[in-house]
Protein backbone atom coordinates (compact mmCIF):
# COMPACT_ATOMS: atom_id res chain seq x y z
CA UNK A 1 0.00 0.00 0.00
CA UNK A 2 3.01 2.19 0.69
CA UNK A 3 4.58 1.98 -2.55
CA UNK A 4 1.66 2.85 -4.76
CA UNK A 5 0.93 6.07 -2.79
CA UNK A 6 4.62 6.96 -3.32
CA UNK A 7 4.47 5.96 -7.24
CA UNK A 8 0.92 8.08 -6.62
CA UNK A 9 3.02 10.92 -5.32
CA UNK A 10 6.19 10.70 -7.90
CA UNK A 11 4.00 10.51 -10.89
CA UNK A 12 1.77 13.67 -9.37
CA UNK A 13 4.97 15.29 -8.84
CA UNK A 14 6.92 14.61 -12.10
CA UNK A 15 3.60 15.76 -13.83
CA UNK A 16 3.48 18.85 -11.84
CA UNK A 17 7.24 19.09 -12.90
CA UNK A 18 6.49 19.05 -16.59
CA UNK A 19 3.84 21.32 -16.38
CA UNK A 20 6.31 23.79 -15.13
CA UNK A 21 8.78 23.16 -17.53
CA UNK A 22 6.77 22.85 -20.39
CA UNK A 23 6.42 26.52 -21.39
CA UNK A 24 10.07 27.23 -20.86
CA UNK A 25 11.28 24.50 -23.58
CA UNK A 26 8.48 25.37 -25.70
CA UNK A 27 10.05 29.12 -25.48
CA UNK A 28 13.53 27.65 -25.75
CA UNK A 29 12.02 25.93 -29.21
CA UNK A 30 9.98 28.73 -30.43
CA UNK A 31 13.30 31.03 -29.83
CA UNK A 32 15.29 28.51 -32.28
CA UNK A 33 12.56 28.55 -34.77
CA UNK A 34 12.50 32.59 -34.70
CA UNK A 35 16.67 32.79 -34.50
CA UNK A 36 17.18 30.36 -37.77
CA UNK A 37 13.97 32.45 -39.48
CA UNK A 38 15.98 35.63 -39.04
CA UNK A 39 19.05 34.34 -40.42
CA UNK A 40 17.33 32.76 -43.26
CA UNK A 41 15.67 35.54 -43.59
CA UNK A 42 19.25 37.76 -43.21
CA UNK A 43 20.79 35.76 -45.89
CA UNK A 44 18.06 36.29 -48.54
CA UNK A 45 18.30 40.13 -48.45
CA UNK A 46 22.09 39.35 -48.66
CA UNK A 47 21.41 37.26 -51.87
CA UNK A 48 18.85 40.38 -52.67
CA UNK A 49 21.73 43.11 -52.35
CA UNK A 50 24.39 40.74 -54.01
CA UNK A 51 22.43 38.97 -56.82
CA UNK A 52 22.76 42.52 -59.08
CA UNK A 53 26.73 42.57 -58.60
CA UNK A 54 27.29 39.18 -59.35
CA UNK A 55 25.24 39.66 -62.53
CA UNK A 56 27.22 42.63 -63.05
CA UNK A 57 30.48 41.25 -62.53
CA UNK A 58 29.80 38.60 -64.48
CA UNK A 59 28.32 40.37 -68.28
CA UNK A 60 25.12 39.07 -67.44
CA UNK A 61 23.24 42.03 -66.03
CA UNK A 62 24.89 45.52 -67.73
CA UNK A 63 26.48 47.66 -65.54
CA UNK A 64 24.99 50.30 -63.87
CA UNK A 65 27.39 52.25 -61.18
CA UNK A 66 24.60 53.83 -59.32
CA UNK A 67 22.94 50.77 -58.84
CA UNK A 68 26.13 48.88 -57.99
CA UNK A 69 27.30 51.43 -55.73
CA UNK A 70 23.97 51.48 -53.93
CA UNK A 71 23.40 47.61 -53.56
CA UNK A 72 27.65 47.72 -52.44
CA UNK A 73 26.43 50.52 -49.55
CA UNK A 74 23.27 48.27 -48.70
CA UNK A 75 25.11 44.94 -48.66
CA UNK A 76 27.91 46.38 -46.58
CA UNK A 77 25.76 48.28 -44.05
CA UNK A 78 23.33 44.96 -43.47
CA UNK A 79 26.66 42.59 -43.06
CA UNK A 80 27.68 45.12 -39.44
CA UNK A 81 24.61 43.20 -37.91
CA UNK A 82 25.10 41.00 -35.10
CA UNK A 83 24.96 37.95 -36.48
CA UNK A 84 26.24 35.40 -34.31
CA UNK A 85 23.02 36.51 -31.94
CA UNK A 86 20.86 34.44 -34.75
CA UNK A 87 23.20 31.27 -34.39
CA UNK A 88 21.91 30.31 -31.06
CA UNK A 89 22.35 26.45 -29.57
CA UNK A 90 20.15 24.35 -30.54
CA UNK A 91 19.68 25.72 -33.88
CA UNK A 92 21.97 23.71 -35.97
CA UNK A 93 21.14 21.31 -38.71
CA UNK A 94 22.02 18.16 -36.64
CA UNK A 95 19.96 19.40 -34.14
CA UNK A 96 15.94 18.95 -34.47
CA UNK A 97 13.82 21.00 -36.18
CA UNK A 98 16.78 20.18 -38.93
CA UNK A 99 15.28 23.05 -41.38
CA UNK A 100 18.78 24.88 -40.67
CA UNK A 101 22.12 24.47 -42.90
CA UNK A 102 24.34 25.87 -40.17
CA UNK A 103 26.70 23.03 -39.74
CA UNK A 104 27.72 22.64 -35.68
CA UNK A 105 31.38 24.22 -36.87
CA UNK A 106 30.01 27.53 -36.27
CA UNK A 107 29.38 26.39 -31.92
CA UNK A 108 32.62 24.41 -31.96
CA UNK A 109 34.88 26.73 -33.90
CA UNK A 110 33.72 30.28 -32.61
CA UNK A 111 36.67 32.18 -33.57
CA UNK A 112 37.25 30.81 -36.95
CA UNK A 113 33.17 31.27 -37.57
CA UNK A 114 33.91 35.01 -36.34
CA UNK A 115 36.94 35.21 -38.54
CA UNK A 116 34.77 33.72 -41.27
CA UNK A 117 32.45 36.54 -41.09
CA UNK A 118 34.98 39.15 -40.69
CA UNK A 119 36.37 38.30 -43.63
CA UNK A 120 32.73 38.83 -45.16
CA UNK A 121 32.52 41.99 -43.85
CA UNK A 122 36.17 43.49 -45.22
CA UNK A 123 35.11 42.07 -48.47
CA UNK A 124 31.30 44.00 -48.46
CA UNK A 125 33.63 47.04 -47.65
CA UNK A 126 36.37 46.65 -50.34
CA UNK A 127 33.29 46.33 -52.78
CA UNK A 128 31.04 49.41 -51.28
CA UNK A 129 34.55 51.51 -52.14
CA UNK A 130 35.02 49.63 -55.49
CA UNK A 131 31.26 49.08 -56.96
CA UNK A 132 30.68 52.78 -58.76
CA UNK A 133 34.21 52.80 -60.70
CA UNK A 134 33.57 50.62 -63.40
CA UNK A 135 32.55 46.47 -64.62
CA UNK A 136 36.25 45.47 -63.81
CA UNK A 137 36.79 47.34 -60.65
CA UNK A 138 33.20 45.70 -59.31
CA UNK A 139 34.01 41.64 -61.01
CA UNK A 140 37.83 42.03 -58.54
CA UNK A 141 35.74 43.11 -55.61
CA UNK A 142 32.53 40.93 -56.40
CA UNK A 143 35.50 37.81 -56.93
CA UNK A 144 36.94 38.08 -53.43
CA UNK A 145 33.27 38.77 -51.73
CA UNK A 146 32.89 35.60 -53.78
CA UNK A 147 35.78 33.93 -52.35
CA UNK A 148 35.01 34.95 -48.65
CA UNK A 149 31.24 34.34 -48.96
CA UNK A 150 32.51 30.56 -50.54
CA UNK A 151 35.22 30.08 -47.46
CA UNK A 152 32.15 30.54 -44.85
CA UNK A 153 30.10 27.86 -46.63
CA UNK A 154 32.50 25.76 -46.75
CA UNK A 155 33.38 25.31 -43.42
CA UNK A 156 29.87 26.34 -41.79
CA UNK A 157 27.02 25.31 -43.79
CA UNK A 158 25.58 22.25 -45.19
CA UNK A 159 24.73 22.06 -48.68
CA UNK A 160 21.18 20.75 -48.15
CA UNK A 161 18.33 21.59 -45.11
Amino acid sequence: MKHSNLFKHLGTGAFCVALLLAPTLAMAQDQGSKAMSARQGFMQVVVWEAGPLFGMAKGDVPYDAEVAAANAANLNALVQYGVDRLFIPGTSKSEPPSDSRALMSIWNQPAEFAAAYGDMQAATAALAAEAGNGQEALAAAVGNLGKSCGNCHEDFRAEEY
